[in-house]
């Protein structure tokens, strides 16, 4: 009997590591998708790839390779926390934010859309809170999110009848290394407020481990916008209060775990 198979973009460290661990654990295959080293030197059902979620013509060589393959899962997880203000961030940086954080998942579901249906699989692409809420800083990442939460909306309807199970996981805090990443990539992550705030978040928050472990224990029962902190709920109540009654954005990250 084949084994269900699964890919996972932004597999090397964080949220798409836990992910591929954990599917591995519960006797799925995986293909596990990164820029940098997967270190899954030790676990024979996964099978690393590394090339870069921008790089569209690795993607679709890498899903012609398992033509005739049903495909059970898809996360697309990849991400960057972008740095930068609004005026302050050049033109390449805001073009890394959309490329990577909306393209970048939008091209992974083309390439990898035939095997899903061949499957009636899952598929599951990682927003953010932060695509739901206003608060100061992180504009790169909050429009790119949010660009690709309207994306996946539009998706949604598109995709009725093909018997693919569509689901956009908007997470609070969960520990990992996206913060680090961006630092480590981009001189122009100047340390401010947000980021010192963020980083010590980061270290109470829930372990990607954990996180992985609830997420696959809910995929069965998971609606279309996947909210899996409590506290992201009474934020974008805060938001959409403003909007209609305000008229201005209120900050609602302070609300977030």
């Amino acid at each position: 009997m084949t084994r269900p198979l699964a890919v996972v973009t932004g597999a090397a460290s964080g949220i798409g590591l836990a992910l591929s661990t954990e599917l591995s654990k519960r006797d799925v295959d995986v293909i596990a998708i990164d820029k940098d080293p997967c270190p899954f030197a030790s676990l024979p059902c996964i099978t690393a790839a590394q090339f870069d979620i921008r790089d569209t013509s690795a993607m679709q060589a890498l899903a012609e390779t398992y033509a005739g393959r049903p495909l059970d899962y898809l996360f697309a997880n990849a991400g960057i926390a972008a740095p930068g203000s609004v005026f302050g961030a050049s033109d390449e940086d805001w073009q890394r934010a959309w490329d990577v954080n909306t393209m970048g998942p939008l091209n992974t579901l083309r390439c990898w859309w035939p095997h899903l249906k061949a499957a009636g699989g899952t598929a599951v692409v990682t927003a953010s809170a932060a695509a739901l809420l206003t608060y100061p800083g992180a504009p790169l990442y909050r429009a790119s999110k949010a660009a690709l939460l309207s994306m996946l909306e539009s998706l949604y309807y598109e995709m009725q009848g093909s018997g693919v199970s569509l689901h956009v996981l908007c997470p609070g805090m969960v520990r990992s290394n996206i913060i680090a990443n961006a630092k480590k990539e981009s001189a122009a992550m100047q340390p401010d407020r947000l980021t010192a705030m963020l980083e010590q978040a980061m270290r109470a928050a829930e372990p990607a481990e954990d996180f992985a472990r609830r997420v696959l224990d809910g995929l069965g029962s998971a609606p279309f916008y996947w909210l899996t902190h409590d506290k992201t709920v009474g934020a974008m109540e805060k938001r959409h209060h403003a909007l209609v009654h305000e008229g201005r954005p209120p900050v609602t990250f302070e609300d977030m775990p």
